[in-house]
């Protein structure tokens, strides 16, 4: 990075800090104690902001897990005090070693494996052990028979307060303070000025030029990502002898994207300002929290345009594309079309429709084997598998990671709630109408990330899902959004009165899907969108305009989500938000990986295997086939559940070929080029 592109980037950074303590001050101003308090926070937040920002600049991807790691370690240390009446600081110190052990088993069990995986690869592991862990937080409180954990208390043991109107500060504070201030200044000199920190950096920089040269990259990777795992516990920690913690699903995320604003805003790699945003970001947060005391979620909204105006500004500063991250979000082998001389065998030109044909049959008849009950749950894994064809789109296929499908996917339901009860539409015309919506809002979502990688889309996507599951798309916040039933629906003017027909309907449009990506796939767009994560300079000689590919990939997977959450509306009756909540993104997410991102028949496998098995399961257990899942596939099968299926077809084609007796039909052949004519 020249000076010129460093002043710039320093200044983007002053004024993306003071822009956003401009936004508080203006418009959301608060009493001198709050704001401390906020700045108190924020300098908890930071720890966890420059965590995530020790990991993106050794393996240039946001680790998803990082709120988890110093969650489970947390709920153990605070539950040991308050329940066991364990020693403050023996406590303090478990937590410590737990969230070393941790971070250290993660590191090596998951992380590790995935080094020489596609960055896509190991993005999504850590999703799934961001799963793994949230179920072991839920877990821990148990063995003191606490379910959930808010009622523990911590505190710290020298007690005394004082007040700065209207808060009322005590030893906690002061001490968050203190440990927040010695860690940021202990990781900077560790990171600038010692031999291991340095060398971090240059194995960020250049991973495949730090190895030849002799510098352990595994042991300097393990070694941050735990420094990276105790920061996470220590805010967590701190922060809950402050505020409580309370424990459920999206804390985590919660934390996790105020962290991910930070990082945005401070270009993902510069660790002071990382720093600095995560103590203006803890300023905003209390400001909007104190204006309106009785909207919490209304944070969640703010938060999420602070993220979508730092990756503005950083898109604006981008002048070149990294070529090394460029070319790491492809997937590993993805799903291997039949080469020419397989399709020409009778039993492959014959097979396959007749394999499509006797698949479809067998689904449609599980109404006749099924109870209304049971045929509402495979109608919803239904939609499911729908939204999941929409991830297979956008990341599978343009590698753009999204891990907000389900709340394009609410924008669906909720425009075609108002087109079926408060303007009677037709149910194919509302199907459209929640289709285009959905594209629409998708479109706008993806504009922040056209100039940089795909990786930087998992933000602006989460950040999004989190503003729209709390607060832009909930019924007691908005009247437009319909409350009521939507009794029978029409369709072309046939009624749909029975849960049978309301499963047909969603099994109609699940293969019209399926129809339109096979022909989408082996057009030139599905061929250009297949080309965009493994080499966007090679795309653009071919003449491809790269963002409006990237556009097309957004507007055309948010049309097919748009489409999941109308049907999935059609399937509840009404329009409900807990179908769209943040955690399902997150599983749809990772159900589609394991079944397979680069195949529609993978976004199938995966709702049948994820999101089924979550049925049969209690609350605190759902996250853990999605997140057990992810890994043990990954692990076993870097392409998913349909890779494999894959890999058995080649298998069955070269022993066909074998017993006719002729040459194998170029199975397991290359690919032919993506942009081909």
């Amino acid at each position: 990075m020249g000076l010129p592109e460093r002043s710039a980037t320093a200044v983007a950074a002053v004024v993306s800090v003071a822009a956003v303590l401009a936004v508080q001050l203006v418009l959301f101003p608060v009493p001198l104690g709050v704001w401390i308090q906020g700045a108190v926070l924020g300098l908890l937040g930071s720890l966890m902001a420059v965590g995530l920002g020790l990991t993106y600049r050794l393996n240039k991807i946001i680790n998803f897990a990082q709120g988890g790691l110093g969650t489970a370690p947390a709920v153990l240390a605070v539950g040991l005090v308050a329940f066991s009446g364990v020693n403050y600081f023996a406590g303090l110190a478990t937590g410590l070693v737990a969230s070393v052990l941790l971070t250290a088993i993660a590191e090596f069990l998951v992380v590790r494996r995935f080094r020489r995986s596609p960055r896509l690869i190991l993005t999504v592991a850590t999703i799934g052990l961001s799963q793994l862990l949230v179920v072991l937080s839920l877990l821990i409180p148990r063995l003191w028979g606490q379910t959930p954990i808010a009622s523990a208390v911590v505190t710290f043991p020298w007690h005394f307060t004082w007040h700065i109107a209207p808060i009322v500060f005590d030893a906690n504070d002061l001490v968050a303070v203190v440990v927040s201030l010695a860690c940021l200044a202990g990781v900077w000199i560790w990171f600038t000025r010692s031999d291991i920190g340095i060398a971090v950096q240059a194995a960020g920089d250049r991973r495949d030029r730090a190895s030849m040269l002799g510098i352990p990259v595994g042991r300097l990777q393990s070694i941050t990502w735990v420094v990276a795992g105790v920061l996470s516990f220590v805010s967590i920690f701190f922060q809950a002898a402050i505020l409580g913690l309370p424990l459920d699903p999206t804390y985590g995320l919660t934390a996790l994207v105020t962290a991910l604003a930070a990082l945005a805003l401070g270009n993902f790699t510069e660790l002071p300002v990382i720093a600095a945003s995560a103590v203006a970001l803890g300023i905003l947060q209390q400001g909007v929290a104190w204006d309106d005391p009785t909207n919490p979620a209304l944070g969640l909204a703010v938060l999420a345009a602070v993220v979508f105006a730092a990756i503005v500004v950083r898109q604006l500063l981008t002048r070149h594309h990294d070529r090394e991250s460029e070319t790491t979000l492809s997937l590993a082998g993805s799903v291997r079309d039949l080469p020419a001389a397989a399709k020409d065998l009778t039993e492959v030109r014959v097979g396959t429709p007749a394999g499509a044909l006797v698949a479809f049959a067998a689904a449609c008849t599980l109404p006749l084997w099924m109870g209304p009950g049971e045929l509402i749950r495979v109608s919803a894994l239904v939609t499911y598998a729908i939204v999941g064809c929409s991830v297979v789109v956008l990341t599978g296929w343009s590698g753009q990671v999204s891990l907000g499908q389900m709340s394009f996917a609410a924008v669906g339901a909720t425009v075609g709630a108002v087109a079926l009860l408060d303007w009677h539409w037709d149910l194919s015309l509302a199907l459209l109408l929640a289709g285009t919506a959905a594209a629409a809002v998708a479109v706008v979502v993806g504009i922040p990330t056209l100039r940089l990688d795909g990786m930087f889309a998992a933000v602006t996507t989460l950040a999004f899902a989190l503003a729209a599951s709390g607060y832009l798309l909930v019924r007691a916040e908005f009247s437009w959004i319909p409350q009521g039933q939507i009794g029978v629906p029409y369709l072309f003017g046939l009624a749909i009165t029975s849960q049978a027909s309301v499963f047909e309907l969603c099994l109609g449009v699940l293969v019209l899907v399926l129809v339109a990506m096979h022909g989408l796939r082996h057009s030139r767009t599905g061929r250009v969108l297949r080309a965009l994560p493994a080499n966007q300079r090679a795309a653009s000689g071919y003449g491809v305009r790269v963002m409006w590919a990237k556009l097309t990939a957004f507007g055309v997977s948010g049309f097919i989500a748009g489409l999941g959450g109308c049907l999935l509306l059609v399937v509840n009756q009404q329009y409900v938000e807990t179908p769209f909540l943040v955690p399902v993104s997150l599983l749809v997410f990772t159900s589609t990986a394991v079944g397979g991102l680069g195949s529609a028949l993978g976004a199938i496998l995966g709702a049948a295997l994820v999101e089924g098995s979550t049925i049969f399961l209690p609350p605190s257990w759902q996250l853990l086939p999605a997140g057990l899942g992810v890994l043990v596939v990954l692990i076993l099968f870097p392409r998913g559940l349909a890779g494999l299926c894959s890999d058995l077809r080649d298998w069955a084609l070269d022993a066909l070929a074998r017993h006719k007796g002729t040459a194998a039909p170029g199975v397991g052949g290359p690919i032919d080029p993506v942009l081909a004519p």
